[in-house]
């Protein structure tokens, strides 16, 4: 008899990587509609989060709510469910990252986003383009069709890894509620992708380490604690 002890990750996982990316083949085919909208919303949402002082916060803040609504529901109920049985178990996370965007953003003072010119705003731009305009196309050099690409908002991965950088171009306090969810799915991810001999797998725990050390260094220097005040909210050049 086999002791728990000699089981691996590869020993948990049930699925081919052929039968995984066909998932996103089949859900990019189906829902070709709401797949465009999505990243659409990821592409709106980064302009606004990009233009310092706007008034876009609540904006961007419901369109992250509906992306992660969407990647929770259209991939992982409807299409991954049915071949990973801890599916199930990982769906409330994603209902949590919902609430907790639609509370921030009906909050009084929401996240403000705008560029400050500091690290955690040159990794966070560079999290955020490299989920919405480089991911797609890292099928291509596994080899895969693509047809088969995973798009921001519909997918969950390059989704948690574009949410890192959204929430590291955003400050305010308890901006840090928000990574939790993203942070741990980025590594369990990793370890799906790593037992399929995917090297995608390294970016993502590369882009775990750096969101949790600039993260680090926002506290330091007192940007998640600094708590938003009504001028700056009112005033685009606070």
């Amino acid at each position: 008899m086999t002791e728990w002890w000699d089981y691996g990750l590869a020993d948990l996982l049930l699925f081919s990587p052929r039968v995984y990316f066909r998932l996103f083949e089949t859900m990019n085919t189906t829902w070709w509609l709401v797949v465009a909208s999505a990243l659409i919303a990821g592409l709106t949402a980064s302009g606004l989060a990009l233009r310092h002082g706007f008034r876009g916060n609540r904006v961007i803040l419901v369109l992250l709510a509906l992306v992660w609504a969407w990647s929770g529901y259209g991939f992982l109920w409807q299409y991954y469910r049915p071949i990973n049985w801890a599916v199930p178990y990982l769906l409330p996370a994603f209902a949590l990252q919902v609430v907790l965007f639609a509370i921030f953003a009906a909050r009084p003072l929401p996240l403000r986003f705008g560029w400050r010119g500091d690290l955690s705003c040159y990794v966070g731009a560079s999290l955020v383009a490299f989920a919405l305009l480089v991911y797609p196309f890292i099928g291509l050099i596994e080899g895969r069709d693509l047809v088969q690409a995973e798009i921001f908002g519909s997918a969950a991965d390059p989704t948690a890894l574009g949410t890192l950088g959204f929430v590291l171009l955003s400050r305010g306090t308890w901006r840090w509620v928000l990574l939790p969810v993203p942070l741990a799915w980025c590594v369990m991810s990793a370890g799906t992708l790593w037992v399929m001999d995917q090297y995608v797998a390294y970016l993502m725990l590369v882009a775990v380490w750096v969101t949790v050390f600039c993260g680090w260094l926002d506290l330091k220097n007192g940007v998640t604690s600094k708590r938003l005040t009504e001028a700056e909210i009112r005033d685009p050049a606070a």
